[in-house]
């Protein structure tokens, strides 16, 4: 047996990839990505997927997968270049021909969208002992909650009573941080029915794909009481992975790379299915109950507003609010649907693109940290809650702000850095390159102020009148909580940038609070239509406080599944 390894670089969404093909007998038997920059979360749902389809087919000629199609296009392209620049001669498999087709399938629950409010939907309607088929446009699963955390609330649960004790934490006091937090802009019904429901929801999903939650690492001072909490990885695609596990366990159906196109009607004109594309083969389902968790539209252009002008993005390319053109034909009530969820802890990995800083940002500020701008000032109590971080750092020239920390520090912020969505090697490369976005520079004083483009001489100003409150025990100018005052330990300083940026919108379509069946703008409930998640805004305002949106993707999407099945059963 002739045996070769050809080796090739590919350019994926976040950076390059480097790859393996394995030929033997002018056979492909083998794809292996050996380094990449892509969100995990992601990149391990479509990998297997894309070799399957290589191997299978003996060619590089196949689709790439929906939701990933830099990516996986980019590796496609690239290694069939390289294996016939190596002179390899593959035979492409016979495939049969087939003429575009209709699959019509009928199910009693049907959920559009794969993220975490459409599979806890799914999963509760599946235990009502309902016919439960979930359908997902991308390749994989997990829509904007595969790029966050897991970290959420469970107030009221048996669940954080065994992991946090007995905090005081009540459904009253949630939802009084709720609506401080937003300044009293959320939707107070949507708000009660989240505070009152995540605790059951939480219970019932984490026994139901035996979610092993903990508490959170960080706990983010908007909430008044300690009730954050995660999974051990810290990642959502934890909670995606196993949750989709138990769910096609327990009999589900997921249908995956299928986007639905347009809504059918009985002889009554209520919803009873839809329309969907898989390819090139068209699936018709009819269901009893259909439940809308398609997520947002952060990524649709079109629909981007002023409040998110010159603010990165960081969430998936795909949430192009395609419910908004599927769902015209009903007149459905929105509301919102300029508010955006906007972070301070972003770095721009691509123009316009960011990923998240969040944990690794918070752990620094907690160890002494300080946040400054391009003048080498301080602007902020790095002590205080995310929203005025965000609201300091828009003030600011080029709306960047700087994060200065000592080695020490930067020895924890790395490893969050690397625990959520960046490789060892994308860091690396962007020290490599100091002239370039994103800043991320190691020295001394003056060596990072140089290169970061910082003022010198007022940065080191800044952190000397710094180290002179520590001493003091006192901040007289911004009056950061004592408790994070840590002096910097040594001349080896790190600066990286800090920008603002978005990945979930924050209105969306209008519900009955208690039903959470969609309106009209007549204000009438939309018959066997229910929402879920992101698609559906007010619980949390204008200003979601950490944690909140995973919180309510759950507590939605436990009541509408719920609410779902009754129907079907009806």
């Amino acid at each position: 047996m002739s045996k070769r390894e050809v080796t090739g670089h590919a350019m994926g969404r976040n950076g390059q990839i480097d790859y393996q093909v394995t030929v033997a007998d002018n056979r492909i038997t083998d794809l292996k990505v050996l380094n990449h920059s892509e969100t995990p979360g992601i990149f391990n749902q479509v990998i297997d997927q894309l070799k399957n389809d290589v191997v299978s087919h003996q060619s590089f000629d196949v689709d790439a997968i929906s939701g990933a199609t830099v990516m996986s296009r980019a590796i496609l392209d690239s290694a069939n270049q390289a294996v016939t620049a190596a002179g390899v001669d593959i035979t492409p498999a016979p495939q049969p021909q087939t003429a575009p087709e209709t699959q019509r399938l009928t199910t009693d629950v049907l959920v559009i969208g794969g993220g975490e409010a459409g599979l806890v939907a799914a999963c509760r309607a599946l235990t009502e002992g309902r016919q439960v088929t979930l359908v997902e446009k991308n390749g994989y699963l997990g829509g904007a909650t595969i790029l966050n955390g897991s970290n959420v609330v469970a107030t009221g649960s048996k669940l954080t009573k065994r992991v946090l004790g007995d905090q005081g934490d009540t459904p009253a006091k949630l939802a009084a941080d709720v609506a401080r937090e937003s300044k009293d802009t959320n939707v107070p019904a949507l708000t009660d029915l989240m505070v009152h429901q995540i605790g059951p929801a939480m219970d019932f999903i984490s026994q139901f794909a035996n979610l092993p939650y903990q508490k959170a690492q960080t706990q983010t001072p908007e909430h008044s009481v300690t009730r954050q909490i995660e999974l051990p990885s810290a990642s959502s695609y934890e909670l995606i992975q196993k949750v989709a596990a138990a769910f096609t366990a327990a009999g589900g159906q997921l249908l995956l790379d299928t986007r639905v196109e347009a809504l059918t009607f009985d002889d009554q004109h209520q919803l009873n299915g839809v329309v969907a594309k898989q390819h090139a083969k068209t699936v018709e389902i009819t269901a009893q109950a259909v439940v809308l968790a398609s997520g947002g539209h952060g990524a649709n252009q079109k629909m981007r507003t002023a409040e998110s002008q010159g603010i990165d993005y960081y969430g998936p390319a795909t949430s192009t609010g395609d419910a908004y053109a599927f769902n015209q034909a009903l007149d459905l009530k929105t509301h919102d649907l300029d508010w955006y969820k906007i972070y301070p802890h972003g770095v721009e990995v691509a123009p316009g693109t960011a990923k998240l800083t969040t944990y690794a940002s918070k752990q620094a500020t907690d160890m002494g940290a300080l946040y400054v701008n391009v003048h080498g000032k301080r602007i902020v109590n790095e002590s205080d809650v995310y929203t005025t971080f965000r609201d300091a750092i828009l003030k600011q020239d080029g709306q960047v702000a700087y994060l200065v920390m000592d080695a020490r520090t930067w020895k924890q912020v790395y490893q969050l850095m690397v625990l959520h969505d960046f490789s060892a090697e994308e860091i690396q490369g962007y020290f490599d390159h100091p002239e370039q976005r994103p800043i991320f520079v190691k020295g001394d004083l003056q060596t990072v102020a140089r290169q970061a483009g910082i003022d010198g001489d007022q940065l080191a100003q800044t952190v000397k009148r710094y180290e002179a409150s520590v001493r003091a025990g006192h901040d007289d100018d911004f009056n950061r909580d004592p408790q994070y005052l840590h002096a910097f330990e040594g001349d080896l300083f790190y600066v990286i940038e800090q920008r603002d940026r978005f990945a979930t919108t924050l209105g969306g379509y209008s519900v009955d609070p208690q039903t959470l069946q969609l309106l009209t703008n007549a204000g009438t409930p939309v018959a066997n239509y229910f929402g879920a998640g992101e698609v559906i805004g007010g619980a949390n305002g204008h200003d979601s406080m950490p944690s909140m949106m995973n919180t309510w993707g759950i507590a939605s999407g436990y009541v509408a599944g719920k609410m779902a099945s009754e129907k079907a059963r009806v």
